[in-house]
């Protein structure tokens, strides 16, 4: 019997939960979206971004994680950051 390969991508590395990620944020005053500074509470919701994305090599550790609201962790996807700013430079605000 031949077995397939997976289609499904790869599980990311185990890291920190997004619960542990948030609350070390929380606890360190980081509470604002990383992109447009937007504040986190009930009206926008607190997200864990990769800044590198792991599907570009992107890792799942703390070094490579930033807040994000929904709007711009939506609005960036899996691009780089760099490439993701360089297209929204000079279009006002990320939300």
């Amino acid at each position: 019997m031949r077995v397939l390969p997976s289609l499904r991508p790869p599980e990311p590395p185990h890291g920190p939960s997004r619960r542990d990620v948030l609350r070390r944020w929380e606890e360190e005053d980081v509470w604002s979206c990383a992109y447009c500074d937007s504040a986190f509470g009930e009206m926008v919701v607190a997200e864990v971004d990769h800044v590198r994305p792991v599907a570009k090599g992107g890792v799942h550790e703390y070094s490579n994680l930033a807040p994000a609201c929904a709007s711009c962790n939506g609005l960036k996807s899996d691009r780089d950051i760099g490439d993701w700013l360089g297209e929204t430079a000079g279009h006002g605000s990320t939300q």
